[in-house]
């Protein structure tokens, strides 16, 4: 808990924003005690309040979040140990990120000091929500003094071969021509930023392509766009 709570302090130090403790479960005084502690020993205001709301813990936080006008929740992203050295979102992690309206951070190993994004990865579907992620991916990267900002899409061969069969589906199917000439354009309508921009389509037959990419060039930060989710922004 600690950790979580240092590495949100910080992260919101950066943004200027104020820190909320939401807890997904009914008042109680040892927990408010730990969290007291926690925040004693990171230093953090005493005036920084925590929100109790009674439910299951994931609906709990978010109900809690919607009614506060959170722009952004920071959690933990795991619960024990990696799973044959893959990581999969807790209880909790997993469908908060389903139900969430706001910006969600998860924190896959989340540090008590200061720990600023040097490399970050954008996957792009080419829809507003993506354009809107990339832009906050950028000014977080400037804020930071990141060293890059990568932009994938991912490709596969299913893809490729609907494309080529041209027959119609609910969803449109590209070739990996047309899918890079989108990204060309994609990242060419972003921001001007200080951090250099570099894009690449991933080529993959497995759900862990992105993951795997992100962890293959060393970034700290992996931004998916929710397009259902449209309300999602870093705070300002």
């Amino acid at each position: 808990m600690v950790a979580v709570l240092a590495a949100a302090w910080h992260f919101t130090e950066r943004l200027n924003a104020p820190l909320l403790v939401i807890h997904g479960g009914a008042p109680d005084a040892q927990k408010e005690a730990e969290f007291r502690d926690a925040m004693f020993q990171l230093e953090m205001p005493r005036e920084t309040r925590i929100v109790w709301n009674e439910g299951e813990p994931a609906g709990a936080i978010v109900t809690a979040a919607e009614k506060e006008g959170v722009d952004l929740l920071i959690a933990g992203a795991l619960e024990g140990k990696d799973v044959a050295s893959r990581s999969f979102l807790g209880a909790v992690a997993r469908p908060l990120a389903k139900l969430a309206r706001c910006s969600l951070l998860l924190l896959t190993h989340p540090q008590i000091g200061p720990n600023p994004f040097r490399r970050i990865v954008v996957i792009t579907d080419f829809s507003d929500c993506a354009k809107t992620a990339l832009k906050n991916a950028l000014w977080l990267a400037e804020a930071d003094s990141a060293e890059l900002v990568q932009v994938i899409s991912i490709h596969t061969p299913f893809m490729q071969a609907r494309a080529e069969s041209g027959a119609e589906y609910e969803k449109p199917a590209r070739k990996r021509e047309e899918e890079e000439q989108l990204l060309r354009d994609f990242v060419a309508t972003a921001p001007a930023c200080g951090v250099p921009v570099e894009s690449k389509i991933v080529d993959t037959t497995t759900g862990f392509a992105a993951c795997d990419f992100t962890q293959s060039i060393g970034a700290e930060l992996l931004v998916v766009p929710a397009p259902e989710h449209v309300e999602g922004a870093v705070p300002r």
